[in-house]
């Protein structure tokens, strides 16, 4: 349905667009003749220096009319019913502005110099794309003008009669009419602008009275976007720092893979020796190197810890008993001159992770909370339900229990908190901690589904969070690990095949197995343990095999096994964490982590055999 508005309201529209035309700035109508006097000045060698300043000078003279009806009009400031005229004065000065560039433009114009082609072509181009915008508030001024500056030209540029003349005179046609098209669109754009302006008179009235009330709300839309500005980068720093220590992760686990290996062949052959010893001051001497294995396996767990690539042997714990468990070795651990409060949720907080691992995560969050604070102090732990996740975590959405381990010590600035979590930093003097405690907490925790934050200010101590997926509490497990299985030790006669691609590490297992009194086998990686195993012509009781390997891999193995040699036992051992393992309803697949000592891999070659059902006959 057409649209249509009073005469009052057309005649207000078009003394409005009169008005905006001219008031605008002056440096619009001066670009005339200085864009002129520049032509004028490129053009100097080539043209008639005569008709040269005579066209800079009309241009001049065409700019101080239009200068003076400007400042006239601003003085006057005439009444809606007088701009007819002002309008009329405005088409006779574009038209005259007009009619100057496309007559320069004619004459200056040189065929085939390409200077004063393109100079002249650019320049009027560019005037009639600038009127498009400054002049298409009344289209009588701009069609005047575009009209008046690229006919003359155009003619000029057919008169040379060639291809690319024409070519380049109907170019500047199409040009001029695509100019008309996009100024008609914006008059009608501003045009419907003004009308709807004046058609809503009382709209406005009341958009001045709540301009306040805006004012208010963009101020709250500011601090809005201020926030979300700060969330967003909190994020994006935390995506960028969760990167960071994943690529030091990958690194971590795989030295912690490499350190294994050697730690079993050092461990295994200290264990040994110190059997076949007997003299004290020999056995003082590798108990030294024992211990300091020991320590470098604690260490390589650490760096396991942080990249995520620890045993976990999961179960569902109540947090609030397992704090009240590592309780009284806290007090003793952090010394008498802290106090150590203790605040636990009313209600059970159940969690599926490692009991160990949680317990080792309580320990580092309050060593480290011991170490803040020197001169003593108040270390605080809560437990605690959260249904929500925090702001600024990304986290999945659910149910998660919260432990809070606070200090009244030192606390950290911001770099020292962006560092906290990363292997290796620490505070601490040289030789007084070896920057792993948090980064096994981090490592710990994230395996579990969780997620560890901090808040600290310098003189204000610090505050570790840690949140872990809620899970049903009526699926709590006793927190005591289950019984271990006792170490047989009496030798057997059961054959072992034995597959590890490191030789170290093969030789160490062929020896305490033979010792034992187990027929071992051994084969380099598990292609050569298949094509053994297929050769054989006794029966192989257990298989021992690593689980990363170049060719064939222990799963494999042992997924080959399930159909070639079903009911074989396997046991699997890696420098990394536990991997995926096999569907295993008959409980004939193990796992042992190096290092391992030789004890620890007997007992779990009996306990293999044993669940087996394969019983075995002892060497007298």
């Amino acid at each position: 349905m057409a649209h249509h508005t009073p005469p009052e309201t057309d005649a207000a529209v078009h003394a409005e667009q009169i008005r905006t035309l001219y008031t605008q700035s002056l440096a619009i109508v001066v670009v005339n003749p200085l864009n002129a006097a520049i032509v004028a000045a490129v053009l100097w060698p080539w043209a008639n220096p005569w008709l040269l300043t005579g066209w800079v000078a009309a241009m001049t003279v065409v700019f101080a009319v239009r200068a003076g009806l400007r400042n006239r009009y601003l003085q006057l400031q005439p009444a809606p019913d007088e701009h007819t005229v002002w309008a009329r004065r405005l088409v006779w000065t574009a038209l005259a502005t007009g009619l100057l560039w496309g007559l320069g433009g004619a004459v200056f114009y040189q065929a085939r110099a390409v200077i004063p082609e393109l100079l002249l072509v650019f320049v009027i181009g560019g005037m009639v794309a600038g009127a498009s915008g400054t002049l298409a508030l009344h289209l009588p001024a701009f069609m005047a003008f575009t009209v008046s500056a690229i006919v003359p030209v155009a003619v000029r540029i057919f008169a040379e009669a060639d291809a690319p003349h024409v070519a380049m005179g109907v170019l500047a046609l199409v040009y001029g009419v695509a100019m008309s098209l996009l100024a008609r669109n914006t008059n009608r754009s501003v045009t419907e602008a003004f009308r709807l302006r004046f058609e809503n008179q009382d709209l406005l009235a009341r958009l001045s009275a709540a301009q306040l009330s805006l004012a208010e709300t963009n101020q709250s839309l500011e601090r809005r976007v201020a926030e979300r500005s700060a969330a967003f980068e909190r994020q994006s720093e935390a995506l960028r720092d969760a990167q960071r220590m994943e690529s030091v992760g990958l690194l971590a686990g795989g030295v912690a893979h490499d350190f294994n290996n050697l730690l079993t062949v050092i461990l295994g052959n200290v264990e040994m020796l110190l059997t076949d010893l007997r003299h004290a001051k020999d056995r003082s001497k590798l108990e030294e190197v024992q211990s300091a294995a020991n320590r470098g396996a604690t260490l390589v767990s650490q760096l396991l810890a942080f990249s995520r690539r620890q045993v976990m042997v999961r179960q569902v714990l109540d947090l609030n008993a397992v704090v009240t468990d590592v309780r009284p070795l806290l007090t003793r651990l952090i010394g008498e001159h802290i106090e150590l409060r203790v605040t636990l949720a009313t209600a059970a907080l159940p969690v599926r992770a490692d009991l160990t691992q949680i317990q080792q995560t309580i320990i580092n969050l309050a060593t480290n909370a011991r170490d803040a604070m020197p001169a003593g102090g108040t270390l605080t732990i809560e437990t605690g339900r959260v249904d929500e996740v925090p702001a600024g975590l990304t986290l999945p959405p659910g149910g998660y229990v919260m432990l809070s381990v606070r200090d009244t010590g030192v606390g950290m600035d911001t770099a020292t908190i962006r560092m906290a979590f990363h292997p290796f930093f620490t505070t601490k003097d040289v030789g007084k901690g070896t920057g792993l405690g948090l980064a096994s907490v981090h490592g710990i925790v994230e395996q579990s589904g969780g997620h560890v934050y901090v808040e600290s200010e310098l003189g204000r101590g610090s505050c570790f969070r840690v949140l872990l997926p809620r899970v049903s509490v009526e699926s709590v497990d006793a927190t005591a690990p289950p019984p271990r299985t006792p170490v047989v030790e009496t030798p057997r006669t059961a054959t072992v095949l034995i597959v590890e691609d490191e030789a170290l590490v093969r030789s160490v297992v062929v020896r305490v197995l033979g010792h034992a009194g187990y027929t071992v086998i051994e084969a380099p990686d598990g292609e050569q343990a298949l094509q053994t195993v297929r050769a054989q012509e006794t029966s192989i009781d257990l298989v021992i095999s690593d689980v990363v390997m170049a060719r064939m891999g222990g799963l494999d193995l042992a997924k080959y096994l399930s159909v070639e040699r079903p009911g074989t036992p396997v046991l699997l051992i890696s420098g990394y964490n536990r991997e995926e393992m096999l569907d295993d309803p008959e409980h004939t697949i193990g796992f042992l982590q190096k290092p391992f000592t030789p004890s620890e891999l007997l007992e779990k070659v009996s306990g293999l055999l044993t669940l087996a059902r394969r019983p075995v006959k002892h060497t007298r």
